[in-house]
């Protein structure tokens, strides 16, 4: 299979492989993605038409949700700031076992830009990275001492049902 994508091009370069297969439209994006490293990523339409929900098949952060709205508010997560360098993406959030991406306008197309978020998406869960570190920044949503009962009760649902 990799030889057949291969044989045409001069494996001397240091192209990246994911703007390889940006060159060979031939073949359908999920064999792409399953061929490239094992890792197959769904993609799920949300009410927003400018946002789209990227299910790795694996775990984004364990038990809460995070939004990075710029890309300054995404230096604790490695994966967000890498994800804000793709041009189009406007904001970043993660739930449990999936991303949403927001791009920027709906002039853009999503088809440009899923394979570099599918790319990005890849090479961060190759690399062993964690989401993100220990700097986590602090959240409207995240609870405090001085929040009671019935503020920290609303303040989960927001971040597991809400969100």
């Amino acid at each position: 299979f990799c030889h057949m994508l291969l044989k045409d091009h001069n494996l001397t370069t240091r192209q990246p492989f994911h703007q390889l297969l940006q060159k060979k439209p031939s073949l359908p994006s999920a064999v792409w993605h399953r061929a490239v490293r094992g890792m197959f990523i769904q993609t799920q339409d949300t009410p927003n038409p400018n946002s789209l929900k990227f299910i790795p098949g694996r775990e984004v952060l364990e038990s809460r949700t995070m939004e990075f709205s710029t890309p300054a508010a995404a230096y604790c997560s490695p994966l967000a700031r890498q994800l804000f360098r793709i041009e189009g993406v406007k904001s970043v959030f993660f739930g449990p076992d999936f991303i949403t991406i927001t791009k920027e306008s709906e002039d853009l197309d999503w088809n440009l830009l899923k394979p570099d978020i599918y790319a990005t998406i890849m090479d961060f869960f190759a690399s062993g990275l964690p989401v993100v570190t220990d700097e986590a920044p602090r959240t409207d949503t995240a609870a405090s001492e001085e929040d009671d009962e019935v503020v920290l009760m609303i303040k989960e649902l927001l971040d597991t049902r809400i969100r």
